[in-house]
């Protein structure tokens, strides 16, 4: 009888060390990891900072456009080519915030990365068109 007990306390001893520190991780989290609440606090964070600088561009773009209304000739042509470049990088990087949106956290990084050089190919785009004035 008590080589039964001694057997199920060693079971039960071995079902602790396999599974509990698995347990404690998942509570816990990893040092030095981001858990998925400060995961989607980050996600969200930076959801904010693209939508924010994007409406400021958009704003500086419209400005381009009255500008380029505005203008002579020569000057129109060339900001009207730079300024259609300008409106297709738009509508390229709305797509990749909406693909942002939908990451999940093993897609987060990449999505991240193609937001953030699709923001500064549009950035320097501006920069370019501006320089038409």
């Amino acid at each position: 009888m008590k080589s039964k007990h001694v057997t199920v306390l060693i079971c039960m001893a071995f079902l602790a060390v396999l599974f509990l520190p698995g347990l404690l991780k998942d509570v816990r989290g990893d040092e030095g990891k981001t858990t998925v609440k400060e995961g989607y606090s980050e996600k969200e964070e930076y959801k904010e900072k693209a939508k924010k600088k994007l409406n400021e561009l958009d704003k500086k773009i419209e400005e381009l456009e009255v500008k380029a209304k505005e203008s002579g000739h020569k000057v129109k042509s060339e900001a009207h080519r730079g300024l259609k470049e300008l409106k297709e990088k738009r509508s390229a990087l709305n797509k990749d915030l909406k693909r942002l949106e939908a990451a999940s956290e093993k897609t987060w990084d990449n999505a991240k990365k193609k937001v953030s050089e699709s923001m500064t190919d549009l950035e320097n785009t501006y920069n370019k068109v501006r320089n038409y004035f």
